[in-house]
């Protein structure tokens, strides 16, 4: 595994690539893993900046100022909220607090370490990055170092670069919207997956994306916990698979979402897999799906990238 120091896009980061994968980290924008080059077919597996640069960000602003591209860590939320627990008094910043600061970066040999502190909540949060051929593999570490109880949200939020021969491969048949949706309805309809009927009855496709012209968005989470940790897209024009593999143990609920156009006239997907249902702490205390964080508990997860051949 080569390192290097690069700059990419306005911004200081750090270059990782082996045989397989060319991939970018920026350490003072949330560790944002910002580019995953897939070598065997040249192709850019992330979403791009639209303005084909990147600004540091300010902590607490709202996450639509920025470029809305990549990977970030969503912790300890995803929605601006209110923390709901005892403990802390306190607002959950717009898709938590650790896309917007800059992370401590360690490297060494075959591992990235990146590490980084809560702001308005106690925790310390790692993530490490190896490369291992045509896989990436994350490793996560969050620790409470508060006095009370931490109900923290954690989700992977990755933008690719989807297309319209793009598929959706989930492992269940059916899902629960939880974003209004002109598909799919109101917020807690249950869809049968991966065809279903929309709000007029006509058949559709819940696995396919949309042209950008469409100018909307969809988000749906699969109908109860993952029964495999395990997730995929089909990108590049159906070349390439995108599968993502997470302990379902640990991270039970997937979240999908689609952008075709609908949200800053953007074409994006994101496969986000989380500990937590779904998108807020106030929401997640509603529906019972959310665990607590003990007083100097730490709880460890992995998640493996893993980009191949689709024959």
């Amino acid at each position: 595994m080569k390192v290097e120091n690069v700059i990419y896009k306005g911004l200081e980061g750090l270059k990782v690539e082996n045989e397989y994968i060319s991939l970018i980290l920026l350490p003072k924008l949330g560790a944002k893993i910002a580019s995953i080059v897939y070598k065997p077919q040249n192709f850019e597996v992330l979403a791009q900046p639209t303005l084909n640069k990147y600004t540091l960000a300010e902590y607490g602003d709202s996450f639509e100022k920025y470029d809305t591209s990549g990977i970030d860590e969503m912790y300890p939320t995803i929605d601006e909220c209110i923390y709901p627990y005892e403990g802390y008094n306190a607002k959950m910043p717009d898709h938590g607090e650790l896309w917007s600061i800059p992370w401590e970066i360690e490297v060494k040999e075959d591992e990235i370490i990146a590490k980084v502190k809560g702001v308005n909540f106690n925790y310390e949060f790692t993530r490490t990055l190896k490369l291992e051929e045509n896989k990436i593999k994350l490793g996560y570490r969050v620790k409470n170092t508060g006095s009370y109880p931490l109900y923290g949200l954690w989700a992977f939020h990755g933008l690719v670069a989807c297309d319209e021969e793009s598929r959706i491969i989930l492992h269940y048949d059916s899902i629960i919207n939880v974003h209004k949706s002109s598909i799919y309805g109101e917020v807690g309809n249950i869809h049968s997956f991966p065809e279903t009927c929309d709000v007029n009855g006509e058949s559709i496709r819940v696995d396919r994306i949309g042209p950008k012209t469409l100018e909307k968005t969809e988000k749906f989470y699969v109908n109860g916990e993952v029964k495999k940790g395990e997730a995929a897209l089909t990108l590049n024009k159906n070349n390439l698979l995108y599968k993502l593999v997470f302990p379902k143990d640990k991270i039970p609920y997937l979240g999908v979402w689609i952008n075709e156009g609908g949200f800053k006239n953007e074409y994006n997907c994101a496969l986000e897999p989380s500990n937590a249902f779904y998108d807020s702490v106030e929401i997640a205390k509603k529906y019972g799906k959310i665990k607590p964080l003990d007083v100097n508990e730490e709880q460890n997860w992995f998640l493996d990238i893993v980009l191949q051949e689709n024959n």
